[in-house]
């Protein structure tokens, strides 16, 4: 028999058999040794895939896309987003302050008893005291009983009313008349006046008198400058134990 290993017979191998057994040899194109058609395509398949391997690879290592972004500003945000990044602190809104207010005008006695409630409030600004001259009108006084005793008995008479803003004229006083009464205040009107006396009557205050004035008198006023707000609610409470007094702003 003529079969080899593999069963075909020595006529299977001959050329023209062969031949018979292509598909579609009409594309086939025999071409002439060492032609470039043989090299050209080679090197242009290696590149391609060469090249696809590197997008290959540079797609896999870059980071996901955000949602929702367009293709342009995904590279955007990638490449604005730093991990470490923190929010700037906020600074801290500024503290309101009052540039300058003052109260006044006080006497001596006034001023004494101010003082005395200022300090037991221990704010952290201290006032300024400035001599305020005040062109006073009218006065409310007790007249003089029996000089200096007389005038030490009622001075004890108007605390037990429960009276303290009041002021001993001396008897170095140049108007006579003046001497060792006892001053209530002093009002720029005589309508002012008597409505303190009306206030001091049903108090059991019975013989105050007005006495109209044209001196000037020199009165104590205290400032407080760049007072932050619970400075000036302190004040402003303070103020109200002194009715007869007024709080105002104040500059220079």
């Amino acid at each position: 028999m003529n079969r080899g290993y593999l069963g075909a017979t020595a006529s299977e191998r001959h050329e023209p058999k062969r031949m018979a057994q292509q598909l579609q040899p009409e594309t086939l194109t025999i071409l002439p040794p060492n032609s470039a058609k043989l090299v050209t395509p080679a090197r242009a398949a290696e590149q391609a895939a060469t090249e696809a391997d590197k997008n290959a690879k540079a797609a896999a290592d870059a980071p996901p896309p955000l949602a929702g972004a367009k293709p342009e500003q995904k590279a955007d945000a990638r490449a604005e987003v730093k991990p470490d990044a923190k929010e700037a602190p906020k600074a801290a809104p500024k503290a309101e302050t009052i540039a300058c207010t003052e109260i006044g005008n006080f006497n001596t006695v006034e001023a004494r008893k101010f003082e005395a409630q200022l300090a037991s409030l221990r704010l952290p600004a201290k006032p300024v005291p400035r001599s305020v001259q005040e062109a006073a009108s009218h006065m409310v006084y007790i007249p003089s009983q029996d000089g200096k005793d007389g005038a030490d008995r009622k001075a004890a008479e108007l605390r037990r009313l429960g009276i303290q803003d009041f002021y001993v004229i001396p008897e170095s006083q140049s108007n006579p008349t003046l001497r060792w009464s006892i001053s209530l205040g002093v009002f720029k009107t005589e309508e002012a006046a008597k409505a303190y006396i009306g206030q001091l009557i049903p108090q059991g205050v019975r013989s105050a008198r007005i006495m109209a004035r044209n001196v000037t008198s020199t009165r104590q006023a205290y400032q407080w400058r760049d007072i932050d707000a619970a400075t000036k609610a302190s004040l402003d409470s303070l103020k109200e134990k002194f009715p007869n007094q007024e709080m105002r702003n104040c500059t220079g």
